[in-house]
C-alpha cells in the first residue's frame, strides 16, 4: 500500500518518507496570520488571535481601519503605509510599529507579508503575519511611556468621575506653532479653567491635551471656545484648532476616548472648523464595501476568467514538479493579471461559479497536455456547496484519464468545519485525484486532524517562509511543521520562495518542494480555442 507521501494517485512517486518520532517543539506563541480585503476593509484573523494579542474574541478588530485604531502614531509604518510603499518590490511587505490594548499595555508588532493586486495594478487583499515582541517598558519609546501615563491619568479621572457620577471630557488641540517654550505658556494660560483633578499634558511638538472633569458633553463646545480664548491671543500661535470627546457619553475608556477627540479634531481641520465635538452618529459605507476589483458576474458571462500557471520545482533537483493554476485576466502583452479572492455575493455562491470555471479550464488543458500536472486551488465556500462535488465528477467523466495530473487545493481554514469538509475530501479522493491542504501552519488543523485527512501534499503557509532569513521563530515553526509532516509521511511545499538562501535552507531541512519568484512568475496558461477543440471532437 502506497504511503501518504507518495499518495493514492501517484502524483508523488519520488517521496516515501519512514514514519518517525515527531518533533515536541512548541510552536512560536506569540504571532498570528491575518487576511486583509482591502477593497471591503474586511479583516480575519487566523486562530488563536485573541489569545496571542490579549483581547476578548470579541473585541479582535474585524476591519482594517478598526485595527488601525490601535496603531500608535509616529511609532512606524502603518501596514496600509508599508504596503504603498513596497508596490515596487514584489508585493512583499514589511514594517514595525506599537500596537496599544489599553492605557498601560502597548507592545511593538512585527507585519510581515505579500500584497496583491486588483486589475488596476493596486493594491487590494494582503496575507501576512502579526509577531508580537515583548519588549520591556524601558525599551520602548520614551513617547510611548509619556502617552501611557496620559492615558492612565485620562482613564484615573474617568473613573473618578463615574464614581461620584460626573463626566469627563477631554479636549485636544492643534497650532501651528512648534516649540517646547510657546507650549510652557500655553499650559500657564490654561491653569486658570483647570479644577483640581484636571489634566493637561503635551501630545507633540504641536499637540496638547486637556483632561476636565465635571464637564458634560452639552458643556464641551463652550469649553473649547473658552479655551480658544485663553490661547488664541498668544504671540506664537498662528493657527488653532481643537477637537473634543467626553465620558461617558462616547465611551468609557481612555484609549477610545483619546482616539475620538483626535478623530473630532482631523474631522474639523478637514471642514474648516474652529471646535469640534465628536460626532457618534454613524458614517455612511464606503461604496467600495460591496464592490469588488472588477466584476466578476461580467468577467464570468464574457468567458474573460483564464488560467495563469507558476511552477512548483522539486526542492533538491529544481526540475519542475507540477504547474500551480490560478484565476487571472489576459493582460497586456500576454502577461496575466492575477485576481485575489472572490467577494461574497448575497443569494449566489460566486466563488462556486468561479471555481467551476477554473477547474473546467483545467480539465481542458490536462486533456490537451499528457505530460502536465495542474495543482488546482478551491476556496471554502466552494467546498461547503453540495454542488462542488457533482461539478468535480462531471468535468472529470468527461475527460477520462485526467484525474491522476490533477491536484485540487484544500485551504487549512476549511478544516474549521472539518466534520462536513472531511466527508467531502474523502469523496473527492475517491475520485482519483490528488488533494493538498494550502495554508498549512495556520493552526486549523491540530496533529490529531491532520492524521485524518486524505492530503498528499501539505503547503507551508508562505508567511512563516517570507521571514526565514531574519526570523528565529519563524525557522522554528517552519522545521516543526516539516517534522511533523515527515512523521506522517506526507510530502511538503514551501511558498513565497523569492531567494536562493531561502530554498537552500528549506531543501536542507527536507521541503520537497518549492513555489515562489525565485524559479518563475505566473504566466497565461496556454487553452485550446474553440476551433480547435470542435476539430478534436469531430476527429475523435
Amino acid at each position: 500500500m502506497a504511503t501518504k507521501g507518495q499518495g493514492r494517485t501517484g502524483l508523488f512517486k519520488g517521496v516515501s518518507r519512514p514514519r518517525r518520532q515527531a518533533s515536541r517543539s512548541p510552536l512560536p506563541p506569540a504571532s498570528v496570520t491575518y487576511a486583509w480585503d482591502m477593497v471591503s476593509d474586511t479583516l480575519t484573523w487566523g486562530p488563536g488571535a485573541a489569545e496571542t494579542l490579549g483581547v476578548p474574541a470579541k473585541d479582535l478588530p474585524k476591519t482594517g481601519q478598526a485595527f488601525s485604531h490601535l496603531i500608535e502614531h509616529g511609532c512606524g509604518l502603518s501596514r496600509r503605509d508599508a504596503i504603498a510603499s513596497a508596490e515596487a518590490r514584489g508585493g512583499a511587505y514589511e514594517t514595525r510599529y506599537a500596537l496599544r490594548f489599553e492605557p498601560d499595555r502597548v507592545t511593538m508588532v512585527e507585519d510581515a507579508g505579500r500584497w496583491q493586486p486588483d486589475t488596476l495594478g493596486r493594491p487590494a487583499f494582503a496575507r501576512g503575519q502579526l509577531r508580537l515582541d515583548p519588549v520591556s517598558g524601558a525599551l520602548l519609546p520614551a513617547v510611548l511611556n509619556q502617552r501611557s501615563e496620559l492615558l492612565c491619568s485620562i482613564q484615573n479621572g474617568i473613573n473618578e468621575a463615574l464614581r461620584v457620577s460626573h463626566t469627563c471630557t477631554l479636549i485636544v488641540g492643534a497650532l501651528d506653532d512648534q516649540g517646547a517654550d510657546a507650549m510652557t505658556e500655553i499650559a500657564r494660560k490654561v491653569r486658570p479653567m483647570m479644577r483640581r483633578h484636571d489634566l493637561f499634558t503635551v501630545l507633540g511638538p504641536d499637540r496638547f491635551a486637556l483632561a476636565l472633569t465635571c464637564c458634560p458633553a452639552a458643556d464641551a463646545p463652550s469649553a473649547m471656545k473658552r479655551l480658544a480664548g485663553l490661547i488664541g491671543d498668544h504671540p506664537a500661535v498662528a493657527s488653532l484648532s481643537l477637537g473634543a470627546a467626553c465620558a461617558p457619553d462616547h465611551t468609557f475608556k481612555a484609549t477610545k476616548l483619546l482616539r475620538f477627540a483626535e478623530q473630532a479634531l482631523a474631522s474639523g481641520l478637514e471642514r474648516g472648523e474652529t471646535c469640534k465635538l465628536y460626532d457618534t452618529r454613524p458614517k455612511s459605507p464606503s461604496p467600495a464595501a460591496d464592490q469588488a476589483p472588477f466584476d466578476w458576474v461580467d468577467a464570468l458571462n464574457s468567458r474573460n476568467l483564464t488560467l495563469a500557471r507558476q511552477p512548483v520545482v522539486e526542492a533538491q533537483s529544481r526540475t519542475p514538479a507540477l504547474m500551480q493554476a490560478c484565476a487571472s485576466l489576459a493582460g497586456p502583452e500576454g502577461r496575466p493579471l492575477m485576481l485575489g479572492p472572490v467577494p461574497k455575493l448575497k443569494d449566489t455562491n460566486l466563488a462556486l461559479l468561479v471555481d467551476g470555471r477554473m477547474l473546467e479550464l483545467a480539465a481542458d488543458y490536462l486533456k490537451d497536455h499528457p505530460g502536465q500536472r495542474l495543482a488546482l486551488p478551491v476556496s471554502v465556500r466552494t467546498l461547503q456547496d453540495a454542488e462542488w462535488l457533482s461539478m468535480l465528477a462531471a468535468h472529470l467523466g468527461a475527460r477520462p484519464g485526467i484525474e491522476s495530473r490533477l491536484i485540487v487545493e484544500v485551504p487549512e481554514a476549511a478544516m474549521a468545519e472539518s466534520r462536513t469538509v472531511l466527508g467531502r475530501l474523502h469523496a473527492m479522493k475517491a475520485l482519483g485525484i490528488g488533494l493538498a491542504l494550502t495554508g498549512f501552519g495556520a493552526g486549523y488543523v491540530t496533529p490529531d486532524q491532520l492524521r485524518m485527512l486524505p492530503v498528499d501534499l501539505l503547503k507551508i503557509d508562505g508567511v512563516f517562509i517570507q521571514p526565514l532569513k531574519r526570523s528565529t521563530d519563524d525557522r522554528l515553526t517552519v522545521r516543526t511543521l516539516v517534522d511533523r509532516a515527515q512523521h506522517l509521511g506526507i510530502a511538503t511545499a514551501a511558498e513565497w520562495v523569492e531567494d536562493e538562501a531561502t530554498a537552500r535552507l528549506l531543501a536542507s531541512w527536507g521541503v520537497d518542494y518549492l513555489q515562489g519568484g525565485l524559479f518563475g512568475e505566473p504566466e497565461a496558461l496556454p487553452q485550446a480555442s474553440g476551433l480547435q477543440r470542435m476539430l478534436k471532437t469531430a476527429r475523435g
